[in-house]
């Protein structure tokens, strides 16, 4: 299952730019190699680099917000909003569970939220987890950049607010107690000036919960280029593992409090289809027999066994604690 083709070397850089992350300028031996879309079918190939300094795996260049604009408008197949509340609403502890079997990362798991403390859900989308903690009288607000969605979830009595810049979070100086991105912070074109935000609108000893893949994965090394739901070109514009993301962090005065990992069945059943059909440019709408309830039973027995000794899985949760 092993692909080489992710560490083929495929030329020189023939660039200035400085990596986004550490500040260091790209050198004509930086490593890199190219992919393309196998998630949304979006056409043409992309090139990411790796810095020698800092070790992040990043776009280059970076796509202007015209380019991101256009990648996005294929991102959802429909416009369709539905905050339907599921049956893992009604039934916490068995969503639980299920989740401790399924790998899959739910921060309504694992977040303590102090009763009076305001939570942010950066990049809500659908508002899931956001109607949830909602209706349970948690004080809880969105940001989210699809108009359609802010609308939608506005209509249903919900605190969701416009993203019209992403260099600047749409809300006052320490107004949260509580912020979380799932999924969110490796779409960031500016992470370290987004850190900066978020510490911005957090308040002293304030918690902070980033979840994104890990870049560490054991998954990576074994998929290669067909570790789709890491790499995700045009999507993910960076690739991050745990020291990173706390240097990025310990710049803007937050301190890591935990941190771990774990690989949803989902996750590594979209791997598995993409190394399985590898002219599929289209697999998150392909459905084949990996989707039938045994397979996914099967597939997370695997995982939940082969992962017990490692230490880094495809899914980072990284928490951390901003000090004065």
């Amino acid at each position: 299952m092993v692909e080489n083709s992710e560490t083929k070397y495929i030329g020189f850089l023939q660039m200035t730019d400085n990596c986004l992350t550490c500040g260091e300028h790209f050198s004509a031996e930086s490593f890199q190699f190219s992919l393309g879309d196998r998630r949304k079918g979006l056409s043409g190939i992309w090139q990411l680099v790796k810095c020698n300094n800092c070790g992040v795996i990043s776009m280059v260049p970076m796509p202007t917000d015209e380019q991101l604009a256009a990648y996005y408008d294929a991102y959802s197949k429909d416009d369709g909003v539905d905050l339907t509340r599921r049956t893992g609403v009604h039934y916490p502890r068995l969503r639980k569970l299920f989740h401790q079997i399924s790998g899959d990362v739910d921060p309504r798991d694992f977040m303590d939220v102090p009763v009076g403390a305001r939570v942010l859900d950066y990049g809500c989308g659908q508002a899931g987890y956001l109607c949830d903690f909602h209706d349970q009288g948690v004080v809880i607000s969105g940001a989210e950049i699809a108009g359609h969605l802010v609308d939608a979830c506005r209509n249903n009595g919900l605190d969701v607010h416009k993203v019209d810049d992403f260099s600047y979070i749409p809300f006052e100086d320490g107004t949260f107690e509580i912020v979380y991105l799932m999924q969110v912070f490796e779409h960031l074109r500016d992470p370290r000036g987004f850190m900066q935000e978020l510490a911005r609108i957090l308040k002293n000893d304030g918690v902070l919960y980033l979840i994104l893949p890990n870049a560490a994965s054991v998954w990576r090394k074994i998929f290669g280029k067909n570790w789709v739901t890491g790499w995700f070109v045009p999507f993910h514009l960076f690739y991050y593992d745990r020291p990173m993301l706390a240097k990025i962090a310990r710049e803007q005065g937050f301190e890591v409090v935990e941190s771990w990992s774990s690989t949803p069945e989902s996750w590594f059943r979209l791997n598995l289809k993409a190394y399985l059909y590898p002219k599929e440019n289209n697999l998150d709408w392909r459905q084949t027999w990996l989707d039938a309830l045994p397979m996914r039973l099967i597939i997370m027995i695997f995982l939940r066994i082969f992962e017990l000794p490692l230490h880094e899985r495809d899914c980072l949760v990284m928490k951390f604690l901003r000090r004065k």
